[in-house]
């Protein structure tokens, strides 16, 4: 939820060894903003560094899907279907996030925040000027209804962020207090900031857990204009919207229009870019960005790349183990697996080196584990001693490593002897388990369209040790009901933290949420020592006991080779057609997967955008110069074959 945006100044990600003890939140007064540690950024009336506040309004923004290539409800919040590309732009939270801090939250549905003296609850008042599209007032019932739905019949994980609530009530029509069962849940009165406002008169007479191709109500700055399904959802901006004056949304979501263009292929929406039919696209393949970009508007400058710098930790690319399966419960057996990949030969051959072997689920951040344990660490680790890998305790976490030119006979001979002490062996080119008689077969679960450039290496190597991989592709909408249920052998799923980790990892680690469907702990890790840590990162009263529980959750994670970590790299690459503008600064996660920066705080420059639209017109032309002759051609064709149509029609009727 937060993790994309919760974020630390730069201040303390090059410096923080020399930073002073932060000071907690601020309580028992109403303020127009809250943070995590020491005081907001921001005051009252000022906009953030980067948006651009006199971004122009207009034009139109075409994007693509990210996720599934296909959609069947603009319900987001549920846990049923796969919600169209955007519907986010039909909601707001109570407040936003300041995209350059540890983690801040600004009043935006809410004027004022006050949290008790001891923590204990939170009060919101909301802004009077507040409204839904339908011109309705958003009010205190309005909040109370949206936290209860979302906890009791939305997506599993609103219930495991909000667990520590105890109650929330409306004490006037503008004010709301949730009250909290614990005192040392230090972020939970800023999350609380995060919870998206529902109308109560709209979702009262309808099924909130239901799919809907119907827009629901909300108070956000788009309206859902048209779609078509499984092919494109198109929004307005929202003219009568009501925030728009307000100094944390100035100079944001400037398009008079943003389009979703759906693709089932990536190929065809590759070629689709490169003809202007949608505006930005993320491009995951290292190879094509380094190859591929030689189109002619690459060349004369109408597309351009960017890589917007990213202080964020590095998304995660793994292989997840279902621990729910026999087959991946014993630590050797994983550790075997991770020994099977080759990182080396696949970053020289297929990645051009652009990618770093990935040690840690924090990489590049303070986050990351390094080093044999800190006094800190130890003394939160030491009461799991017998629980944990010894090398937790005396080694920092590495990977194996190769040299890059195929040659892994190292790896895999210390993964058979792993898997020879698991009670696996070789016969006949199997591998057997010795007590079950079992063979070692398992599938990697892929949507559709996925290159298999990083499984098909692995499989081979895996083949190597008598171990029987393979591919098992599915549409979207099977990948997102089997993910749901948990039903697959192994799968790759990306995984990203933010810089101010929290209650979020009760839902990826925790062993309540390893059960229940829906829930993000895909892997199904049920470990005690684990749940505790995580405990400890939520309650931790600084961002020094934070980062060292982290640590300690960090060499537990890795030493027990839950998922066998691949690669990663910091940021993401992005091609965008030249009418597009960006402000001068970004946030610390520059664009994140999902594009949603550029919606929210880039804009159209008019003058760019015709010259394009008149560049591509005579692009078309030129590769059909005698294109009005042609149309003639076509038309008489067209003519002569319904001329002949007609012939057959007259002669059947005739002979009947």
């Amino acid at each position: 939820m937060r993790r994309g945006l919760s974020t630390l100044i730069i201040a303390l990600l090059t410096c923080a060894s020399a930073a002073p003890p932060a000071q907690a939140i601020v309580r028992g007064k109403p303020v127009h903003a809250l943070a995590l540690y020491g005081e907001p950024k921001y005051g009252p009336g000022e906009t953030f560094d980067y948006v651009n506040p006199n971004a122009p309004k207009g034009g139109t923004l075409t994007l693509t899907n990210q996720r599934d290539h296909t959609f069947d409800t603009f319900n987001g919040f549920a846990i049923k279907g796969a919600p169209a590309q955007g519907a986010e732009l039909l909601h707001e939270t109570l407040a936003v996030s300041g995209g350059d801090e540890p983690f801040s939250m600004y009043c935006l549905l809410c004027e004022t925040m006050e949290v008790a003296e001891d923590n204990s609850w939170i009060e919101f008042t909301l802004r009077p000027e507040a409204r839904f599209h339908d011109g309705t007032t958003v009010n205190a019932d309005d909040v109370v209804f949206s936290f209860t739905k979302l906890t009791t019949e939305g997506a599993p994980v609103y219930r495991v962020y909000y667990t520590d609530v105890d109650r929330v009530e409306a004490l006037d029509e503008r004010t709301i207090r949730f009250t909290f069962k614990t005192t040392n849940n230090s972020e939970l009165p800023l999350i609380l900031g995060q919870i998206p406002v529902l109308s109560k008169t709209y979702w009262s007479t309808r099924d909130f857990s239901a799919t809907t191709l119907e827009a629901p109500v909300g108070t956000g700055p788009y309206l859902l204009e048209s779609f078509e399904m499984g092919r494109t959802v198109i929004y307005k901006r929202n003219p009568e919207y009501w925030a728009k004056d307000l100094p944390v949304v100035r100079g944001t979501y400037n398009f008079d229009q943003i389009r979703y263009e759906y693709f089932r292929d990536n190929t065809a929406q590759f070629e689709a870019f490169k003809t202007g039919v949608f505006d930005a696209y993320r491009e995951v393949t290292a190879r094509k960005w380094a190859t591929e970009y030689d189109f002619p508007a690459a060349l004369d400058g109408r597309v351009k790349k960017i890589e917007p710098p990213d202080l964020m930790p590095m998304t995660v690319q793994s292989f997840i183990l279902n621990l729910r399966r026999p087959l991946f419960q014993d630590r050797r057996v994983r550790q075997a697996l991770n020994y099977a990949f080759d990182f080396e030969s696949l970053n020289r051959t297929a990645f051009l080196g652009a990618y770093t072997r990935l040690r840690s689920y924090a990489q590049g951040s303070e986050l990351e584990h390094k080093g044999i344990p800190t006094d800190a660490e130890l003394k939160l680790l030491e009461p799991f001693r017998d629980q944990v890998p010894p090398e937790v305790f005396t080694q920092e976490f590495t990977q194996p490593t190769t040299d890059g030119l195929g040659n892994v006979r190292e790896n895999l001979l210390k993964a058979r002897e792993l898997l020879a002490q698991a009670g696996w062996v070789l016969r006949d080119g199997q591998l057997i388990n010795e007590k079950t008689e079992q063979p070692f077969v398992f599938e990697i679960l892929e949507v559709n369209g996925t290159p298999d450039i990083v499984e098909v290496p692995y499989i081979q190597n895996l083949e190597r040790l008598g171990i029987k991989a393979s591919i098992r592709y599915v549409d979207s909408s099977q990948l997102f009901n089997r993910f749901k249920d948990f039903d697959f052998d192994a799968t790759s799923i990306l995984y990203g933290t933010g810089l101010s980790p929290g209650n979020e990892q009760l839902e990826y680690w925790g062993s309540e949420s390893a059960d229940r469907p829906g829930g993000a702990n895909y892997g199904g890790v049920k470990d005690p020592v684990v749940d505790a840590l995580v405990k400890e990162i939520i309650i931790a009263p600084t961002r020094e006991s934070l980062i060292t529980a982290f640590h300690a959750l960090d060499r537990v994670l890795t030493w027990n080779f839950y998922r066998v970590l691949t690669y990663g790299r910091s940021g993401e690459r992005f091609a965008y057609w030249s009418k597009l503008q960006h402000p001068e600064n970004f946030p610390l996660q520059g664009v994140s997967p999902s594009g949603a920066e550029i919606q929210a705080y880039w804009w159209a420059d008019p003058e760019a955008e015709t010259q394009i639209a008149s560049s591509q017109e005579i692009a078309t032309d030129a590769a059909n110069p005698s294109g009005s002759d042609n149309r003639w051609l076509i038309g008489g064709l067209i003519a002569v074959g319904a001329l002949l149509v007609l012939v057959v029609v007259v002669r059947r009727r005739r002979t009947s």
